[in-house]
């Protein structure tokens, strides 16, 4: 509806469903189920017949509530994705994170680390499956992870930021990051990602020159104020 470029996509709701779903689609494919949180779940199949083999073999799990996307999967052009993040409208910065899926999705961008996956010992009352999505561990904090992946500071281009904007304002989120790509296939941009929260870059002041949660406290109490 805004005219805004993103990977194809279309949605399932049992694992059955993805041959069919990914037809018409361009391998390869990534089927990403609807339990959210630093890519978890996320698989990738290179060809139709890997994507086939796995649903025989009743491999493809669709998460808890059993809704998932099967996308299109784009490889950027620079081994980067860029993160672009906002507050109340406007532009409050950007990071660029090297890209590399042989080292899986299950990742936290803001924190660039590996989320640790399941302790097996953990007892069972202290994480109930109805609450938690595959691959989280509540007993594990994503921040102790260790750090993978190269971070740094960026400056999308303007229209980038306005189109960033334009997602925020159609999406009603007051603050959040939508991450993008530059398509390895024909050179452009796609959007990918949106998240309505955030919890901001780790080291924010060394990374990006700024503490980003001072402007969220000044937003907040901005509209503490309206009330």
């Amino acid at each position: 509806r805004l005219g805004i470029r993103y990977p194809k996509a279309r949605v399932i709701n049992h694992p059955r469903q993805a041959l069919a779903a990914s037809q018409g689609l361009r391998f390869p494919v990534v089927i990403k189920p609807n339990i959210g949180g630093s890519g978890a779940g996320i698989t990738l199949f290179e060809s139709e017949e890997a994507l086939a083999a796995a649903v025989e073999a009743g491999q493809i799990d669709l998460g808890l509530d059993q809704t998932a996307l099967v996308q299109e999967f784009l490889v950027p052009d620079d081994g980067y994705i860029v993160r672009v993040e906002f507050l109340d409208g406007e532009y409050l910065y950007a990071i660029k994170i090297e890209s590399n899926p042989a080292e899986g999705f299950n990742l936290c961008p803001a924190d660039i680390c590996e989320v640790p996956t399941p302790v097996a010992e953990a007892p069972a009352a202290n994480r109930p499956a109805a609450a938690q999505p595959a691959g989280f561990d509540a007993e594990v904090c994503p921040v102790e992870a260790p750090a993978r992946r190269e971070v740094q500071a960026y400056t999308p281009p303007d229209e980038i930021i306005q189109q960033v904007l334009r997602i925020a304002e159609a999406s009603q989120i007051d603050v959040g990051g939508v991450e993008y790509l530059i398509s390895a296939r024909d050179g452009l941009p796609y959007f990918y990602d949106v998240n309505a929260l955030s919890n901001f870059v780790a080291n924010a002041p060394e990374v990006i020159g700024f503490d980003p949660f001072v402007s969220l406290a000044d937003y907040l109490i901005r509209r503490a104020e309206e009330r």
